[in-house]
């Protein structure tokens, strides 16, 4: 089987983090679109094709390069599918940019609709989304193939971090991953700090008790689920909660909101609140130590579902 892959979001946090796992566990299928000096496994094929994200010029771009290239496949690993003859399957990872700005959400369900319709296979990350992937796009061939957690955060060194406890909540500022919530919920709760990983978070570096750390590599990022109390993950909307699933595996407990997704993914392996109880609960969890101990052994149970080499056999299947 030989499957092209469109490659040019493989440095990003989340699509990134798919295609980065999916190279790793299947590098002999593989042939990746993108620009030159990508950072991919051994033994990946690669065709060298540009064009920006989200541009007119993507879908001809890469179409035209995959069809030059003798697929079996072509696997589109986000909703914008470029124009080829090539069969195709895309993965759809939420419906999120359906909520966004009139142009934004105008645009998006246009190209999730022809994704959709010109795929012969949606792929999605958790059934939660498939079922707004049926309703909301009309889709018949809707497969779930969950999201995996890297190995690294299945560490057996859990150090909760005693002298200056701190949460943490691993985002981007995006309005649905609503950050806000966390950093007013941590200024009611005494000795505590709260640690922003992912964004910059720049409109919250002079709150007092708020570290904005930014960008961490992901040996680092191990090392503060560890260290934490808990992340603190109030998103309004997600379409998996990868954090929460490397949370659970590096066996730091987790409070996140109602949304379907998260309650899905940590199933009954988490504390869910939404944004006026998240301040209770995270005290909660600072205050009570058998209740930590609690989360993490159930967490570290829940998370060990979710592997990059399962979510490979049921992609490798669906394809």
């Amino acid at each position: 089987m030989r499957v092209g892959i469109d490659c040019r979001k493989v440095a990003d946090f989340g699509i990134g983090t798919y295609i980065r796992g999916l190279l790793r566990e299947m590098p002999e299928i593989y042939v990746a679109f993108g620009p030159a000096g990508l950072a991919l496994p051994e033994g990946v094929e690669r065709v060298i094709v540009d064009a920006p994200n989200y541009s007119l010029r993507e879908l001809f771009a890469i179409g035209a390069a995959a069809d030059k290239a003798r697929l079996d496949l072509f696997h589109a690993p986000h909703y914008v599918l470029p124009q080829m003859r090539t069969p195709s399957v895309v993965t759809i990872h939420d419906l999120i940019h359906l909520r966004r700005g009139p142009a934004q959400r105008t645009y998006a369900r246009m190209m999730m609709r022809r994704a959709v319709h010109r795929s012969r296979v949606v792929l999605t990350v958790s059934d939660t989304v498939k079922g707004e992937i049926e309703r909301e796009l009309d889709a018949k061939e809707v497969t779930v193939t969950p999201n995996g957690v890297d190995e690294i955060f299945f560490s057996s060194s859990r150090r909760a971090t005693r002298d200056q406890p701190f949460f943490l909540c691993v985002a981007n500022d995006k309005p649905h991953k609503n950050v806000a919530a966390a950093v007013s919920a941590v200024k009611t709760i005494d000795g505590a700090r709260l640690v922003l990983v992912g964004g910059s978070f720049d409109r919250f570096r002079n709150v007092e008790r708020v570290i904005c750390a930014g960008f961490v590599e992901q040996k680092e990022l191990a090392a503060l689920y560890r260290g934490a109390i808990a992340l603190v993950m109030p998103s309004i909307e997600e379409g998996f909660g990868l954090p929460a699933a490397e949370a659970m595996a590096s066996g730091c407990p987790v409070i996140t909101s109602h949304a379907p997704a998260l309650i899905e993914v940590t199933g009954g392996a988490a504390l869910h609140a939404n944004s006026s109880e998240l301040a209770d609960a995270m005290r909660r969890v600072m205050n009570d130590d058998a209740l930590r101990a609690s989360l993490a052994s159930r967490g570290r149970e829940r998370a060990a579902r979710f592997t990059w080499r399962a979510c490979a056999r049921r992609t490798r299947d669906a394809y």
